[in-house]
């Protein structure tokens, strides 16, 4: 059984290096590494050319865009290489355990699932915290939990057989590179049969890239949000048995963007659809207080509130030893 592991490339000259090694260095041998150089600006790739001459062995391709295109357009290139029967993404700023290609063809082999969920660790350097989420082996309930918001759609926790993706036409579009994890998985699980999970964590999520998709809303990001959002309502539009989850996850990401951006930003925030009435099914305790004001279009009162909570949260990072980099 063999792996693609596809790794987007950018701006990560400071994590590429341990990333890389993370999959050189796997026992798993019937794997293929894709390397996708998404214009990079930085010493991205003279770091990876270095790591990569001391496993001259292994089969690595190196993909490069002439321009910037963005995580999705770099996931997309890389999915149309891949020749393995299972594709993993591993983004080039996190890493895998050592025998994490192993444990997920075991459970391949054991189950034959078309979709394999993993444990994961966010990860500070310092400190780590497991993440499990919830999930079903019924392809249609895990589609419907991570629309709703119920556990992370991340592209990276979801190891997918290569020939459901190409089946079933679902792809990364290119200008969503915040949200298309979202998007991507949602849909995929609608052409699933089954669904596996391995209950222990084998990916590593650092928490330290402050110049990562996650950590940075710009106009753009907060647009591609929206469209997200808009590309969902539009494929479930004629789904009834997944309205509910749909509504849960519209409430969700938009009260959490809403949270998170400047208070300039909220006109264009708002423009992300969240139908009446409020869902808080799958919401924190936090963003249960919040929707309200994002439902009337209380701003100044949304802006105080998030504020407030911005800087609870940062004190509890600091207690809990979250902000030291590794």
């Amino acid at each position: 059984m063999k792996f693609s592991v596809i790794v987007p490339v950018y701006g990560v000259e400071k994590y590429i290096a341990r990333c890389a090694e993370s999959l050189l260095n796997q026992h798993y041998a019937d794997k293929e590494l894709i390397f996708v150089d998404d214009a990079s600006p930085d010493d991205s790739m003279t770091i990876l050319q270095k790591v990569l001459s001391r496993y001259s062995a292994q089969h690595v391709t190196i993909l490069r865009h002439t321009i910037n295109q963005g995580l999705a357009a770099a996931r997309k290139t890389g999915m149309e290489a891949a020749t393995g029967e299972y594709i993993v993404h591993v983004d080039s700023d996190d890493y895998l355990e050592p025998d994490a290609l192993d444990i997920l063809a075991q459970k391949a082999q054991e189950t034959d699932a078309d979709i394999i969920g993993m444990d994961f660790y966010f990860d500070w350097g310092e400190c780590r915290k497991v993440y499990k989420g919830r999930w079903s082996e019924n392809a249609q309930e895990y589609g419907r939990l991570i629309l709703s918001g119920a556990t992370m759609p991340n592209m990276w926790a979801h190891v997918m057989r290569r020939q459901l993706v190409v089946q079933s036409g679902i792809e990364p579009i290119v200008g969503l590179d915040t949200g298309e994890d979202y998007l991507f998985v949602s849909k995929l699980c609608n052409y699933a049969h089954r669904v596996a999970h391995v209950e222990r964590p084998l990916y590593h999520y650092m928490q330290t890239n402050n110049a990562s998709y996650m950590h940075v809303l710009s106009e753009k990001n907060i647009r591609s949000l929206t469209q997200v959002m808009n590309e969902l309502s539009a494929f479930y539009a004629d789904k009834k048995e997944f309205i509910n989850a749909l509504r849960a996850g519209q409430w969700l990401k938009k009260t959490e963007l809403m949270m998170r951006v400047h208070k300039s930003q909220y006109p264009l925030a708002d423009e992300m659809p969240a139908a009446l009435p409020i869902d808080h099914s799958t919401m924190t305790h936090a963003q249960r207080l919040a929707a309200p004001l994002v439902a009337k279009r209380h701003w100044l009162a949304l802006a105080i509130y998030s504020q407030w909570y911005r800087a609870l949260n940062e004190l509890v990072q600091v207690v809990k030893g979250r902000r030291k980099t590794c």
